[in-house]
């Protein structure tokens, strides 16, 4: 992370907006989105809220002596909610109802390309998710640093309320990435 954008949160020179988390002095603003689609459907985008847990976390990390994450997960939802700021990875599960039926043995590993123009995603590689159920309805996604379906424990960065419900039948595939990106503004 550039040394002045660390200066500035270190200071606490920040502010939580709407549209991410923006460094006035550095004129930076944070933002992340979930790239989703049933196989063979056109790509969706779904801004998130980083919840406050996640930025705590990417402050400390930044700033402190907090070690950083190698792996994160994409989890999914199934309630009609809107995600708020103080979901955790503790909590999030039981204001949302995580969606468990699907094939793969654990949630979807977030796997990167490089970080490049300030900014990083998964949209090349997006964790899959194969239906095991006809009629299954997702409304949202996480990302949370631990693997395990229905874990309650690590982090919560991200979270987002999709931009439109998807209903999936058995052996359908929902494909899910998240890009996070610090744009100068």
């Amino acid at each position: 992370m550039d040394k002045g954008i660390r200066d500035q949160l270190r200071a606490g020179r920040y502010d939580r907006t709407d549209d991410g988390l923006y460094v006035p002095e550095k004129n930076v603003l944070v933002q992340g989105v979930f790239c989703y689609n049933i196989r063979g459907q056109e790509e969706e985008f779904s801004r998130n809220i980083v919840v406050t847990q996640g930025l705590n976390y990417v402050l400390q990390a930044a700033i402190s002596d907090t070690a950083p994450i190698a792996n994160w997960y994409i989890a999914l939802f199934t309630d009609d909610v809107t995600p708020l700021a103080g979901w955790t990875a503790a909590t999030w599960r039981g204001l949302s109802t995580e969606w468990t039926n699907y094939d793969e043995a654990t949630r979807g590993a977030w796997t990167t390309a490089a970080v490049s123009s300030g900014g990083t995603d998964s949209f090349a590689n997006k964790a899959s998710f194969t239906s095991s159920g006809d009629a299954q309805t997702v409304r949202g996604a996480v990302l949370v640093s631990a693997s395990a379906k229905n874990a309650d424990t690590g982090i919560l960065l991200a979270a987002s309320r999709l931009s439109s419900d998807k209903t999936l039948a058995t052996g359908e595939i929902l494909d899910v990435g998240y890009g996070i990106q610090l744009t100068a503004t």
